[in-house]
């Protein structure tokens, strides 16, 4: 990107945001770990994993609609503080499946408040022109945060303890909260904002037929994207296992994989997504990597013993396709919605996306303890697993079927920034 006035704040929000979500995925990580020390089945561990979904998607509805209200810079602090806290309190007390289940719930609670402020900051701040390739590489930025604790939480746990590990992760996060307090500027609200009515939304999101198709992809992408997420790491570290790979070093070396493929992966396919859906339009960009994240997830699982090379390959082309199109349809929404109710229809986005997000990989554990109990064999066991997930792909295939090249021109409004 060329110098210009808002690189700076831009700059200074991805690195605390970057900070602030290093808890995404860490449970997952740590699935080989407590399953054995908190007696955990393939079921429970998914629903822990839920229940930071479901947490997360009860906070994205209420602060997308706050957001319509108040300034997107103090929501997205407080939250990346009270994430840091949470962390901590993780590592301090949690001891089970009970107080696992609870304390992630409230990570997930918190954790909330930061993806949304900083969509609509971008949309607020950055250049219609440039605002696919700012989200993209924002979301390569997230991804990198998703995936690097993969690596470093499965390293570390083993050797100095989950518990003191985990309070790493909270200390990060705090850290992040007083970056983004401090470099990130504050951006007045939009005119008309504050002004409330549920027509207004009905107006603007719900009847209008660009935003509820983009909507309802984003939910099939979710679907597929934090089931693969969740569940990548301990497929990994089990696969390694099978392979004759001792537990603590299939546990650090399968985190490494899954950090590779969900964050480089993940940040190539988020940088890739963004700048085509710039030059070649938002639908057929994401098209292209549905059709291709489609397949990968029909296929995955059964490379379960393939060779360790391919498994790599495949597991990196399945992160960057697998994120490639959310660029997408966080760039969409932002054209098809007015600014004035940008932050209703980010919040009706996650009601159905980010109840995906929960089911998913709920669905995924289930269907492991399901194929288990059936005597199949693991190849099989997982490969109906990952299947399951290509249902997400496909759903927002038939969605964006339906779509024009590129979104309609939006309102006058809809361009500031």
């Amino acid at each position: 990107m060329s110098k210009a006035p808002w690189e700076a704040g831009f700059a200074a929000l991805c690195l605390g945001q970057f900070l602030s979500h290093q808890t995404a995925l860490t449970f997952s990580v740590l699935i080989p770990v407590l399953t054995s020390e908190w007696q955990l089945s393939g079921g429970q561990a998914g629903i822990i994993l839920g229940a930071f979904q479901v947490g997360t998607l009860g906070a994205y509805l209420a602060v997308g609609f706050l957001l319509d209200r108040v300034r997107s810079k103090p929501i997205m602090t407080v939250a990346a503080a009270l994430v840091g806290v949470s962390d901590l309190l993780f590592a301090g007390i949690a001891g089970n499946f009970a107080s696992g289940f609870a304390l992630r719930l409230l990570v997930g609670i918190v954790f909330g408040g930061l993806y949304l402020p900083a969509l609509k900051h971008i949309a607020e701040t950055i250049p219609l022109v440039r605002r696919g390739t700012a989200t993209g590489l924002y979301l390569a930025v997230v991804v990198a945060a998703y995936a690097l604790p993969l690596f470093y939480v499965g390293a570390l746990a083993p050797r100095i303890g989950w518990r003191q590990t985990m309070a790493g992760v909270g200390l990060l996060e705090l850290l992040g909260a007083g970056l983004l307090a401090w470099k990130v500027p504050s951006v007045p609200l939009p005119a008309g904002a504050g002004r409330s009515g549920i027509s207004r939304y009905l107006g603007d999101v719900l009847r209008n037929p660009p935003a509820r198709r983009i909507i309802l992809a984003y939910t099939g992408h979710n679907w597929e994207l934090f089931g693969m997420w969740g569940w990548l790491a301990p497929f990994m570290v089990e696969s390694l296992r099978t392979r004759g790979s001792p537990p603590t070093q299939a546990l650090a070396f399968g985190g490494l994989l899954a950090a590779g493929a969900v964050g480089l992966g993940g940040s190539v396919g988020a940088l890739a997504g963004g700048r085509l859906s710039d030059r070649l339009g938002r639908a057929q960009a994401a098209a292209f990597m549905l059709a291709i994240s489609l397949v990968c997830s029909a296929g995955f699982g059964w490379l379960f013993r393939a060779p360790l090379w391919l498994l790599i390959a495949v597991a990196l082309l399945y992160g960057i396709v697998s994120l490639g199109d959310s660029p997408s349809y966080a760039a969409s929404l932002m054209e098809a919605v007015p600014p004035r109710s940008l932050g209703g229809a980010f919040s009706l986005q996650m009601l159905t996306g980010w109840a995906a997000t929960a089911a998913a990989p709920v669905a995924f554990g289930l269907t492991l303890d399901a194929m288990q109990s059936a005597a199949a064999a693991p190849d099989a066991r997982w490969g109906a697993a990952f299947g399951i997930l290509a249902l997400g792909p496909l759903l927002g295939l038939l969605a964006l079927g339906r779509r024009g090249g590129r979104p309609a021109a939006p309102a006058p409004d809809a361009r500031v920034g």
